[in-house]
């Protein structure tokens, strides 16, 4: 009965998770690795990682096909893909690193529950970013309307700048910069076990300034190809995976992601996002006090 009700509840967090994740595209692998820890008492912390990033991989194997099926996305798929597979090599290089440093370095529970709790306060902090920066976008007037029907086009491209044009406005990138972004945030997405899309998006957005839709579809390029990339490696640094707990977790993890779409839909998203950040703060809080 105590193993029923054990993995009752890994089905329900999972279901949660997968609610939270595909409700605001954030915060996936910090509920799943919380999940992991304090509500379902797993003790070793590299084993936490690649579960985690396993859930991880989900959304954006349900995400990307449909992200790519619409039709505003037709238009920016040759783009995306280009400057994506850009960053996910820096990420592939980055992912490797991150996972071997993290299972060699940082494999005691208790470390990495206190360098996991000051990433949850990044994240909540990114959040409120977020938040306040869509509040300024509502009041803003004379928006210019993008011309949807114009083809996206690639101009100049050297080693140095990518120059192309997307949803009627031009856009100049370096992809060097890409590429070595796509290794940080790998490094550090793969060290905590997380997908990293709260990092790639801000930097596609508010450093590069690209179109949010542009670069969302990025993200979950990106994400899948790092958390696949990580996970295998961590898997051949021979981390245990206990494979009970994630078939359940696997399970609720895609439940709640088809439920979630459907459920937000009748709930305030604002009042989600807050809801997240309180238990973000929570999280953080408990981790770094107490860790």
């Amino acid at each position: 009965m105590h193993s029923l009700i054990y993995y009752l509840i890994a089905f329900l967090w999972a279901i949660f998770t997968g609610f939270i994740f595909s409700s605001i595209g954030a915060a996936g692998g910090i509920l799943a690795s919380f999940g992991f820890i304090t509500v379902l008492h797993i003790p070793v912390a590299n084993s936490v990682k690649v579960m985690s990033q396993i859930l991880i991989i989900i959304s954006p194997l349900i995400a990307l096909p449909v992200y790519l099926r619409q039709d505003r996305t037709k238009k920016i798929k040759g783009i995306l893909f280009y400057l994506g597979f850009i960053i996910a090599f820096g990420a592939i290089i980055g992912a490797l690193f991150g996972s071997w440093f993290s299972k060699e370095y940082l494999s005691e529970l208790k470390s990495f529950k206190y360098l996991f709790g000051y990433l949850t306060f990044l994240v909540a902090g990114l959040m409120i970013y977020n938040i306040l920066k869509q509040g300024k976008k509502i009041k803003q007037k004379d928006t210019p309307v993008e011309d949807l029907n114009k083809l996206p086009s690639i101009g100049r491209v050297s080693f140095k700048r990518i120059d192309f044009e997307c949803l009627s406005k031009n856009y100049s990138v370096s992809p060097p910069f890409l590429f070595f972004a796509g290794f940080i945030i790998a490094v550090i997405s793969s060290i905590f076990g997380v997908g990293g899309g709260f990092l790639i998006v801000p930097f596609l957005t508010d450093i590069n300034g690209l179109p949010v839709f542009l670069a969302a579809g990025i993200s979950i390029l990106v994400v899948l190809i790092s958390s696949i990339t990580s996970v295998s490696n961590y898997i051949r640094m021979g981390v245990h995976i206990i494979i009970p707990v994630l078939l359940v977790t696997v399970a609720g993890v895609i439940l709640g992601s088809a439920l979630g779409p459907k459920i937000s839909q009748r709930l305030n998203e604002k009042w989600l996002k807050y809801t997240l950040i309180v238990l973000l703060f929570f999280i953080g809080v408990f981790y770094v006090f107490k860790p």
